[in-house]
């Protein structure tokens, strides 16, 4: 049963903080279908299909028609000019099964840069998504951070009260100012981080630099699809992947192209159309048929029948290849995506609450004296890696949606 979450509860449930939206909302969605229009390498890849389909006009083995005029038995006495003249017309035509075969090829090669489009179209979408997680990753750091340094202030404030009661000592107020700088350079860092993740998701998107505004904002909330090991798991995922299939294209224009190769010891045919003169007039036709023979079979065609081979032979290695990384790129995202999944899971079902109640006892218990500083210093801090933890396993979790969706061929992250 396919299950739904939302990335704004996920988020919201930990993190507190309001993010200002600005003047233009840029979705996720307008993020991957601008991707799909300005992409340069996915343009090119179209203008390279535009040529592959168009190229069995030029592989149909009929060469240039000549047309000649030819004249003999020409005189110097002025009532016998010539003794014949004649209009021909000549067309070579490659042997019908070599055409067959490279006309298949062609064919198979047009299918096969289809499939690469699909294929980089799924790339294109999966890294325009990620780097879109990441921004919306980099704005809730913000919020992170900006809550670190309130709880630092708030630490501040309780050390320096501490200390006018004579509870706390010098050192422990400079320790309390180390830590508020600490927050304050962690925001900092937050927003810069913000700022690359920005101009990574432009970048992805092939935004020219003259749109890439401030005004620009982005969604605050992600939905996503949950993924059964069935899915992952299943015998055709690997061999229905565009790659694959590309390549298995590519073989079989190999293979077609070999039969051509070996075609090509079979005889192309010349056909010769004329009409004669005598002097009377054109009144009489001729034709000519001639073959070609290959006496040169040991250096021209075998030479291309071996080269076939060596191609035929080096896409079945690219073949393999490609099959042993498209499975390590799907176990490699769905391990990491089960892993941050428990870890989400973990954090909300236990983590969060316990660590939240850890910091409010610990500086209630300092206020009193209960606990030294090192002690609240340490249940802040542990306050503080336990949401950071969770919100680097939150981006990863979605980022590895991201990598599958290119497998699944579904929408995971919307």
């Amino acid at each position: 049963m396919e299950k739904r979450k939302s990335l704004s509860v996920l988020f919201f449930i930990v993190f507190s903080g309001v993010i200002i939206g600005q003047d233009t909302v840029l979705t996720i969605k307008d993020a991957v279908d601008y991707a799909y229009n300005s992409n340069t390498m996915l343009q090119q890849m179209k203008a390279q299909l535009d040529q592959d389909r168009e190229k069995w006009r030029t592989e149909t083995g009929l060469s240039t028609p000549e047309i000649s005029y030819f004249r003999e038995g020409i005189s110097t006495i002025p009532e016998s000019v010539f003794e014949e003249q004649r209009i021909a017309v000549s067309q070579e035509i490659d042997f019908p099964l070599t055409t067959v075969y490279r006309l298949k090829g062609v064919k198979q090669e047009a299918k096969a840069m289809e499939l690469r489009i699909q294929a980089e179209k799924r790339n294109i979408r999966a890294e325009v998504k990620k780097a879109y997680i990441n921004v919306i990753y980099a704005r809730y750091l913000q919020v992170l951070r900006e809550e670190q340094l309130s709880i630092a202030t708030e630490l501040y404030n309780a050390v320096y009260t501490r200390l006018e009661s004579g509870m706390a000592t010098g050192v422990d107020l400079a320790n309390a100012e180390l830590q508020k700088e600490q927050a304050m350079n962690a925001l900092d860092e937050a927003e810069w981080v913000l700022h690359e993740a920005r101009y990574g998701l432009f970048n992805s998107m092939g935004l020219p630099s003259d749109d890439q505004k401030y005004t620009i904002a982005f969604s605050d909330t992600l939905r996503s699809s949950d993924v059964m090991i069935s899915q992952v798991q299943s015998l055709d995922l690997q061999s229905e992947q565009p790659e694959y299939r590309a390549v298995e294209l590519d073989r079989s224009a190999a293979e077609y192209f070999l039969k051509e190769a070996k075609s090509n010891s079979l005889p192309d045919i010349n056909i010769n159309l004329y009409k004669q003169d005598y002097g009377e007039g054109y009144n009489y036709s001729g034709f000519e048929i001639g073959v070609s023979i290959p006496l040169w079979y040991p250096f021209e065609q075998k030479g291309k029948v071996n080269m076939a081979k060596a191609e035929l032979n080096k896409l079945g290695w690219r073949q393999t290849e490609v099959e042993l990384d498209i499975k390590k790129n799907i176990e490699y995202a769905w391990h990491n995506y089960s892993v941050t999944r428990r870890i989400m899971n973990r954090y909300n079902e236990a983590m969060r609450e316990k660590a939240g109640k850890l910091r409010a006892m610990a500086l209630r218990s300092y206020q009193i004296g209960e606990i030294d500083l090192l002690e609240l210093l340490n249940a802040q801090q542990t306050y503080i890696n336990s949401r950071m933890n969770y919100l680097t396993a939150l981006r990863n979790y979605y980022r590895q949606l991201a990598d599958l969706e290119k497998y699944l061929d579904t929408e995971l992250v919307y």
